[in-house]
């Protein structure tokens, strides 16, 4: 088992037990996480057209993952101090590497699109780049990447969620 899993593991039995309520910092920290992570806009790469379906473009995703890995590892250093050793700190650094994984890919997506386009890029071939690039079992790479991001999230949701039943 990964450290990662351990560390979500923990925090979520611990909650669990009620053996970890959140301190006032902890919960500070998840909402601000929660809060400015919400807030981050999704990106595309120069050139590439807006999609046409609502959940975006599979690059859109990859891209969205490396500024959450940059964003929670900005929040872990700001934190660190504060909260050393927390299961909130763990949970993030959790949540930070699995997303901060992408980042070979987003290199390698962006490296792609700047070689082979010089102007913007229809949809339609946007489509057949992005199937080229991101073939299926990639694909299902970064769909099992994003399911253990929503546990991780889950566990931290469950743990903020834990300080507002306590009056926090």
């Amino acid at each position: 088992m990964s450290q990662a899993v351990d560390a979500v593991d923990a925090a979520a039995i611990a909650l669990n037990e009620r053996s970890w309520t959140p301190s006032d910092y902890e919960l500070a920290l998840g909402r601000e996480f929660f809060a400015r992570r919400d807030g981050l806009e999704q990106r595309l790469l120069p050139g590439m057209p807006a999609c046409p379906t609502p959940q975006g473009w599979g690059t859109q995703h990859v891209l969205w993952l490396e500024d959450v890995a940059r964003l929670a590892d900005e929040m872990l250093a700001t934190w660190q101090a504060w909260l050393p050793g927390s299961h909130m700190m763990a949970l993030l650094g959790a949540y930070a590497g699995l997303a901060r994984s992408v980042a070979p890919l987003s290199a390698q997506l962006a490296q792609a699109w700047e070689a082979e386009w010089t102007g913007p890029a229809s949809q339609q071939e946007t489509s057949w780049w992005e199937d080229w690039h991101l073939p299926p079992e990639q694909r299902q790479q970064i769909d099992a990447l994003t399911d253990r991001l929503v546990v991780v999230g889950s566990v931290m949701v469950m743990a903020v969620g834990r300080g507002a039943e306590t009056g926090r």
